[in-house]
């Protein structure tokens, strides 16, 4: 605390002190605490001037008359807010700030800052409107940085509206993918960084390799003019299902894509014991970089094609069933013909979560609802990104999927409410059962490779938000997750109870091409029944 004068080249010469500290002597340690903190930050090329009573004061001097000079030459009154500050019986307190509301009776030009350091069971009815900086607990060094600001003349921090943002090859979604326009809220939020994660798990690792190679000339037919036809990918399917059975080799559908009139896999075209020996040229066989071909836009197609068939088969490989009306849309499946409830670990507790249930009325299964999920591949930014997209699947038997606009138009009531913690617990709940191991990647097997997927999800870094207010979402999950899976079940079975009369319609046959003409979405093919 100094005693030297100033004057400062922004205020009127008048001003000696940045601020005065009215304060009870209760609190004389805080507020030596206080002064001495914003005399230690600097403005306009000198040290900030705090006026507190003991460094003021000299012996002999009068005590009315210094206090009078201090409030008068002070550019801020600061009341330094306790249980204490308002009760004084000397009444020197309340002069002080009586003294600095009689000149601005509503404090519009902003010279009273009340100091909130500790609750105060009561504040005079003249100070409530005013804004109060928080000291309290953990808040000391957020609240000192919101006064020096203050003492600074520094504009207060203002939120920016981002337009569309791209995701950065470190897995951060940079403000330029999200295709969305976030208003200004009325109130400034704190400047702080803050992570908000999405439903974006970013690929580590890619195949290295596409393996290319003409098909056999021997499974082309001959038109009535005389020229070839390409055969079709059924008609491949079945001649490498018929070598499988010559070979007693396991029957499976590998991965495949027709291109002109070539075979495209991440499968080893190269190896003797691979699937695509009998239906392929082995003599012309290319092995190109994938990294290569995600430069054209077409061959980038081909590539997410393929990734989109890898998680097609690695769905299915962990007991999950693939819905034939909805491309890239998953359910779990009974067990046994009765409820399937899984067990599994949010963070370090295990807990349970019904994934497929059957509905039952007057003592009769009506319909089965599901867990189920959205799994497709993208690329973004140079990136690519498992995208998962939690829904329900509702079917007749536990099989056989219904569809139409009335049972939608459940799936979106049910989901649309759901919010943060509730995003959090589908993501990590999905994530946990993509992986098959216990390893810190998800291990998708793409042909003879593999596809590393990373368990954390991709995040926006956010640069406002509520200072103070951080909690560990993962350890928050685990206390959590019991109370969202009851309430999960609760609120299924009362929308299923409300909508029970039409879900209990027969469902119309819903027509579905699986030839191809579905190949030449970027999406890809759909996994077969028969898969790796």
């Amino acid at each position: 605390m100094r005693s030297k004068e100033y004057s400062s080249n922004s205020e009127s010469q008048q001003y000696e002190r940045d601020i005065f500290l009215s304060h009870r002597s209760t609190d004389k340690k805080l507020v030596r605490r206080l002064a001495a903190d914003i005399e230690a930050q600097e403005f306009e090329g000198r040290n900030l001037l705090t006026w507190v009573d003991e460094a003021e004061i000299r012996a002999g001097q009068s005590v009315t008359g210094m206090i009078n000079q201090g409030v008068e030459k002070s550019r801020f009154i600061g009341l330094v807010m306790t249980p204490s500050y308002f009760t004084s019986e000397s009444g020197w307190a309340d002069a002080e700030w009586h003294a600095a509301l009689y000149r601005d009776p509503d404090n519009r030009r902003g010279r009273i800052i009340p100091l909130l350091v500790a609750d105060c069971p009561y504040i005079p009815i003249l100070l409530r409107h005013l804004q109060t900086i928080d000291f309290r607990g953990n808040n000391y060094q957020k609240g000192l940085q919101q006064l020096i600001s203050v003492l600074r003349n520094e504009p207060l921090p203002r939120p920016v509206t981002f337009r569309g943002q791209l995701l950065t090859p470190t897995g951060q979604v940079d403000r330029a993918t999200i295709i969305a326009e976030r208003a200004v809220p009325q109130s400034d939020p704190d400047v702080i960084n803050e992570k908000l994660f999405c439903n974006l798990l970013p690929v580590q690792h890619l195949p290295a390799y596409v393996y290319i190679a003409p098909i056999l000339n021997e499974l082309y037919k001959t038109r009535k003019d005389g020229s070839a036809a390409l055969p079709s990918k059924e008609c491949i399917k079945d001649a490498i299902h018929y070598s499988q059975q010559e070979t007693s080799t396991g029957l499976f559908t590998p991965a495949f894509r027709i291109f002109e009139d070539k075979i495209v896999t991440f499968h080893d075209l190269e190896s003797p014991e691979g699937p695509f020996t009998s239906v392929i040229e082995e003599h012309e066989i290319e092995a190109i970089e994938t990294i290569e071909l995600l430069q054209d836009e077409d061959n980038r197609r081909l590539v997410v094609s393929l990734l989109n068939m890898s998680i097609d088969r690695h769905a299915h490989s962990i007991g999950l069933a693939i819905d034939p009306t909805k491309p890239r849309r998953f359910f779990f499946p009974p067990k046994d013909g009765e409820a399937n409830v899984i067990s599994w670990r949010p963070f370090k507790n295990k807990v349970p979560r019904t994934v497929a249930k059957p509905c039952i009325k007057d003592g009769q299964v009506k319909f089965w609802r599901h867990l189920g999920a959205y799994l497709k591949m993208l690329f973004l930014a140079n990136k690519f990104y498992l995208q998962i997209i939690p829904t329900w699947v509702f079917t007749e038997n536990g099989i056989r999927v219904k569809t139409g606009p009335k049972v939608g138009g459940l799936v979106i009531r049910w989901t649309g409410p759901e919010r943060n913690l509730n995003l959090l617990y589908h993501i990590r709940f999905w994530t946990m059962m993509l992986q098959k191991g216990h390893g810190p990647m998800i291990e998708v097997r793409a042909g003879d490779q593999r596809i590393e997927i990373g368990r954390k999800p991709a995040f926006i870094m956010q640069s406002h938000g509520i200072a103070d207010d951080y909690k560990n979402l993962m350890e928050l999950l685990d206390e959590q997750a019991p109370i969202l899976a009851d309430t999960e079940d609760q609120l299924a079975d009362m929308a299923v109870e409300e909508e029970t009369e039409y879900l209990e319609e027969p469902t119309e046959e819903d027509e579905f091409d699986t030839g191809d003409e579905l190949e030449a979405e970027e999406t890809g093919d759909r996994a077969d029944t028969n898969v790796e």
